[in-house]
């Protein structure tokens, strides 16, 4: 089973490095609002809803349906309105140019073609809008087979490091410092006890999902010593 599969199978709410903390902590840079964001790859849609609930005004974005059938849901539990979800790719973005202030994804890009996204992010934000994008990033030198595994199942065309990552920003148009690297498993360790609620645990007695469950965990044992996550902040040049 492939990995966007078993996420989807699972509706796992906050999948990217650092969970809903980082999320949480990625949220008090925005400042105040009102501020247009676009969040790329809204998965079951937690954090599109709890920016609509700080008062920003979202369009959540997947090319999954299943995914934004559960993020669909989740507003109406929670009572949240007026976010626009949309069917689509990260890569071609349906959206007219400088529609958004802010372009915000948590370990989408690293899934796609990285420079072809960057550029689409890029084309659909304001003069002065920001990119906020918490990443995967190759921390230290990868044995090739371990590299090749992790790869192949996560259908990454690259593992990028973090001069990597900020060159292909940069390329992309935007500005950007490099970023300082966090120790992914400090922030994993502070998980939030309601996501293990939202988890479809009846998927749990499908032998398939059992096993990409374990495939997942290998490998995430496998990568600890390799990979570190960061929070690129980019902006458009020009007048907000």
């Amino acid at each position: 089973m492939e990995y966007l599969d078993l996420l989807s199978r699972l509706g796992v709410p906050s999948a990217h490095p650092g969970g809903f903390s980082a999320t949480r902590r990625a949220a008090e840079k925005l400042g105040p609002g009102p501020l247009h964001i676009l969040e790329v790859g809204c998965g079951t849609g937690k954090t599109a809803c709890y920016f609509a609930k700080r008062g920003y005004r979202v369009t959540a974005l997947d090319m999954h349906p299943v995914m934004l059938d559960k993020a669909r849901k989740r507003a109406e539990n929670e009572g949240v309105r007026d976010i626009q979800w949309v069917e689509g790719s990260v890569e071609a973005l349906p959206f007219e140019d400088g529609t958004f202030d802010v372009v915000y994804a948590e370990s989408v890009t690293i899934f796609t073609s990285v420079s072809n996204s960057l550029k689409e992010y890029y084309r659909v934000l304001a003069p002065g809008g920001r990119l906020m994008d918490r990443e995967l990033v190759l921390f230290a030198e990868m044995p090739e087979p371990v590299y090749k595994e992790i790869r192949d199942y996560f259908k990454f065309d690259k593992i990028l490091s973090p001069d990597e990552w900020v060159e292909q920003i940069r390329a992309a148009g935007f500005e950007c410092e490099r970023p300082e690297l966090d120790a992914m498993r400090a922030f994993e360790n502070r998980a939030d006890p309601s996501e293990f609620q939202e988890l479809e645990l009846s998927e749990l007695f499908d032998p398939e999902v059992g096993q990409g469950i374990m495939k997942y965990a290998d490998l995430m044992l496998a990568q600890e010593p390799y990979f570190r996550a960061c929070d690129f902040l980019a902006v458009k040049p020009g007048k907000f």
